[in-house]
């Protein structure tokens, strides 16, 4: 499926590092460079800090000197950049295990308190707030501990806020909070485990858990009279509790319960007409609201048999209700609504309309915005319930200003204002043929796992937009004020990644790189750029990789692009083996740079491309788009023509083909395996064979049945099952294995909950059963993504000693066993 990859890679390299302590990779497997992640700089812009992001890991913190270029001042591992902090004094603070560390700059002195179980750092004090032990030291800036406080037994920081509960004696516990001046004891209780979920001038919340019976009770403590009044206890399971302010000394109250799967009955009944398919697996989520009144201490909870979920919005007097199930027949990729607003004063429910699957709200609650199924932006606003089409048919994000009164729409080349007093709509061009992206705003979902969002801008601001041009592949970075547009970064072919910016939004930190250029640190802003720091200073084969872009058109005469990556010490006298790898559109890894190690990198996972260029191969990758014959027969097309754009390459051995694919495109090789001679073999990991029956499926990594997937999601089915059953058919590779001519390596994880791995089981039986020539891995203990390191190794191995086998003759015993 798709994956955000930025993301997705760094997810990979903790989860390993977490799950593979005990395991060793070879030297011949292991990562010498690295990419560049979450870079800081410090305020008086002296310093820099970065994790380098390994194969196994993303916790090497770097700190380098801005006046030395490339000067590493210190370097330390378990150490995660995100989370470090510069002290108003300009030293560094950081975690490292269990152990605390202050770096102080420019001395490199290096304090270490061991052995800590938390620490919080208040920016606002410049101080450190460190628990040792049952000992909380606060600490300045300069490392100093000023003062301690005994017998601590937790610390939390909320927002600029330290609480922390001591233990009085054996029986009683006291919550406290930290100011300059004193500490304040705010409650007392017989529980250890207490937490303010509110706290403003009037009182504050507090909730608070019994170990011995697991109940949990929430409680509000007026300020002015210390009054004390119990509002709820739960006994099952809560994971978190939203408290709101609203008018006349009410507060809205949301108690997050802990879904859990559902247990087995005996027997279940389920209906045809049933749009809650999701909970005959998981426990249905229903939330608990109420509406607590702190003069009465009376609290109602908001009831209703359709209207089950309900979200603070930013006002003080309305919420937002809707019912999850309404209308969900899963046929679409996200759910729509019926918004309601419920007026806490009334304690009634009015309809506001029938959303599409986004909807937007202002910070104040005064809006609700919407983009119809119809196509049209709708704007209701929720006092009066009245609404007004914006007339805009693109579909894209959209930003309120923190005072209610503009919107900013992104757009294809040009954001779109429009000012809700004067219903006007201006557009404020930008560069043709550039998606942007504001950066700089604030997109905040308002209820748990649905796409409801409170998102804002400064309008008083300049906007920060990250341009991309998807087919060419450029990127380009502006700031939008004062309906002026200013270049943060020029338009580059570059690969740009891990932007941030400064305070005053005046300058950017970035990383660069390109397929044939290691990353490189870069401080920048109106159109100027600083090297600070040039990565992998020893990889010369980067410089030296060649790469083309390839051109060429589907059968029905879409442009499409492919990256063809040469082998390194290529000579043109030679023929070489190629390794073909698919997914959908793959043209934008013409920039990426490409590290060594063990692989798992996106587009497919068990290979890596610097290894596979070491060894002599091409590397290609190809678009893949789809049309109305279906997701595998306009795949094959695709990958038909991508290769008949390289019929003029003769150092190609095309004979010596491989193509690999894991998930959609393990999907898309199993379907060109059935129909194609082009390759000598093929590679398959975690894919459909089946779409009749994973259509009919229930995909509990989305936790719905997939029609949608289908119909409004990757496959780009153009017709149902039902309106076209042959068409699914005819796409399903189980149903033409009989055809498979070349031998195919399959693989997937036991705990594959996206692609069920009894799809990949099923083509192997129906490979087996026309006695093809088919070897499938399958890994007990993982899952669609192979995070394990023991399993990554197996699984790379293999599929290089496949490639070795079957495009180099290579002898293999384990493959031998195949042709026996």
């Amino acid at each position: 499926m798709k994956v955000f990859l930025t993301y997705l890679g760094f997810l990979f390299c903790c989860l390993y590092k977490a799950q593979s302590k005990d395991q060793i990779i070879p030297d011949s497997l292991k990562r010498h460079y690295y990419n560049i992640s979450f870079p800081k700089i410090s305020p008086n812009e002296k310093y820099v800090t970065f994790n380098k992001a390994y194969d196994t890991s993303s916790d090497t913190l770097v700190v380098i000197d801005r006046n030395s270029k490339n000067l590493v001042i210190f370097e330390g591992g378990n150490i995660l950049a995100n989370n470090v902090n510069f002290t108003i004094n300009g030293n560094l603070l950081m975690r490292q295990g269990k152990n605390l560390q202050m770096l102080l700059l420019p001395s490199l002195k290096l304090k270490v308190w061991k052995d800590s179980q938390d620490y919080a750092w208040i920016r606002e004090l410049n101080l450190i707030f460190l628990l040792q032990g049952k000992v909380l030291k606060i600490i300045d800036g300069e490392g100093k501990e000023n003062d301690s406080i005994n017998e601590v037994i937790s610390i939390k920081k909320v927002k600029n806020t330290l609480y922390f509960t001591t233990q009085d004696n054996n029986e009683t516990y006291s919550l406290h909070e930290w100011n300059l001046k004193n500490t304040k004891k705010l409650y007392s209780s017989t529980n250890s485990k207490m937490e303010i979920k509110y706290q403003d001038q009037a009182g504050f919340f507090i909730w608070e858990k019994n170990e011995s019976n697991q109940q949990g009770q929430l409680s509000y403590v007026s300020a002015e009279s210390n009054q004390l009044f119990h509002c709820t206890n739960f006994r099952e399971s809560i994971k978190n509790i939203d408290i709101a302010k609203l008018e006349n000394d009410k507060y809205y109250i949301h108690y997050y319960p802990e879904i859990q799967s559902k247990p087995k009955e005996t027997m279940e009944v389920w209906y045809g007409n049933d749009n809650k398919i999701q909970t005959k697996f998981f426990e249905d989520y229903i939330g608990k609201y109420f509406i607590l009144s702190t003069k009465t201490g009376n609290s109602s909870e908001i009831l209703d048999q359709k209207l089950t979920h309900h979200a603070y919005i930013g006002s003080s007097r309305y919420l937002l209700s809707f019912d999850p199930y309404y209308k969900h027949d899963y046929t679409k990729r996200f759910p729509t609504f019926n918004l309601h607003r419920y007026d806490t004063v009334l304690n009634k429910f009015d309809f506001i309309v029938d959303s599409g699957s986004m909807v937007f709200t202002d910070p104040k609650g005064q809006w609700v915005l919407t983009h119809n199924m119809d196509g049209k932006w709708k704007l209701y606003e929720v006092a009066t319930l009245k609404g007004t089409e914006i007339p805009l048919d693109k579909y894209e994000n959209a930003y309120f200003s923190k005072d209610g009164k503009t919107i900013l729409f992104e757009g294809l080349g040009q954001v779109y204002e429009y000012q809700i007093a004067k219903k006007k709509l201006q557009n404020l061009p930008l560069k043709l043929g550039y998606r942007n992206k504001v950066k700089n705003g604030n997109m905040q979902s308002i209820i748990s796992s649905y796409n409801i969002f409170r998102s804002s801008y400064d309008s008083h601001s300049p906007v920060i937009i990250d341009l991309y041009d998807r087919d060419n592949i450029k990127n380009a970075w502006v700031s939008l004020g004062n309906n002026s547009v200013k270049d943060l970064i020029e338009i580059t072919d570059d690969d740009v990644s891990s932007v941030e910016w400064s305070e005053d939004l005046k300058k950017l930190i970035y990383v660069k790189s390109n397929i044939n250029k290691p990353p490189q640190l870069i401080l920048g802003g109106d159109r100027q750029e600083e090297i600070l720091y040039e990565s992998n200073s020893k990889d010369m084969e980067a410089k030296h990789i060649l790469s083309k872009m390839i051109t060429y058109k589907n059968s029905r005469g879409e442009p499409l692009k492919g990256v063809l990556i040469f082998p390194l010490n290529f000579k043109k006298e030679k023929k070489y083996p190629m390794v073909v790898a698919i997914y959908q559109k793959l043209r934008y890894m013409a920039n990426k740079y490409n590290v060594d190690g063990i692989g798992m990198n996106f587009p497919t996972e068990g290979i890596n491309v610097r290894s596979l260029l070491r060894k002599g191969y091409f590397v290609y990758m190809p678009d893949v788009v789809f049309d109305s014959r279906g997701t595998g027969r306009s795949a094959l097309d695709c990958i038909t023509n991508a290769m008949k754009a390289l019929n003029a390459y003769n150092f190609i051995d095309f004979k010596k083909v491989a193509l690999i694919g894991h998930s959609h495109g393990g999907y898309e090789t199993n379907f060109i395996a059935t129909q194609s001679n082009l390759f000598a073999t093929y590679i398959s990991g975690a894919g459909n064979s089946d779409l009749v029956r994973s259509y009919h499926s229930f995909n509990y990594n989305f936790s719905r049945p997939f029609f949608w997937q289908f119909e409004d999601g990757q496959y780009e089915m153009p017709e149902s099952f039902t309106d076209n059953k042959m068409l699914y058919i005819d796409n399903s590779p189980i149903y033409h294995s009989q055809t498979v001519q070349k031998p195919i390596l399959l693989w997937t994880g036991k705990k594959d909950f996206n692609i069920f791995w009894e799809q990949t089981m099923e083509f192997y039986l129906g490979l087996r059963r026309n006695h093809k020539r088919v070897i499938a891995l399958f890994y007990p203990d993982d899952g669609h993504n192979l995070f394990k390191i023991n399993n990554r190794i197996d699984l790379y191995s293999r599929i290089s000693d496949w490639l070795d086998f079957h495009l180099k003759d290579k002898d293999v015993r384990w493959i031998n066993e195949m042709n026996k």
